[in-house]
């Protein structure tokens, strides 16, 4: 591990440090990554701040060419549509209700 030692300035209402560009370089970072900053007793701690999307619709569009449209995999469930449950009447609390006597909403 690579350490710099530096001074801990202020801008405006607020604290500031500047990183070298070696260290920067040394981190993988540059001065537009996005950053996480995490504290602890006598240590920030800079961490790269990932997006868990990322390549998500990369992958996305390849599992539809390779597998193909994923919502007809749903179309026998119309069956469910003609189970003649549907008429019954509901008798239980509504949804509303269920919170308010659980203490959900206030």
């Amino acid at each position: 591990m690579n350490t710099i030692d530096t001074t801990i300035t202020t801008s405006g209402n607020s604290a500031a440090v500047r990183l070298p560009k070696e260290l920067l370089r040394m981190s993988g970072l540059n001065g537009k990554s996005k950053v996480r900053l995490s504290a602890k007793k006598n240590q920030i701690i800079i961490t790269k701040n990932t997006n868990p999307r990322e390549g998500w619709e990369e992958q996305i569009e390849a599992l539809l060419i390779a597998e193909g449209d994923p919502s007809k995999e749903f179309d026998d469930m119309k069956i469910a549509d003609n189970d003649g449950l549907s008429d019954l009447a509901w008798d239980g609390p509504s949804f509303e209700d269920w919170q308010k006597a659980h203490g959900k909403v206030s």
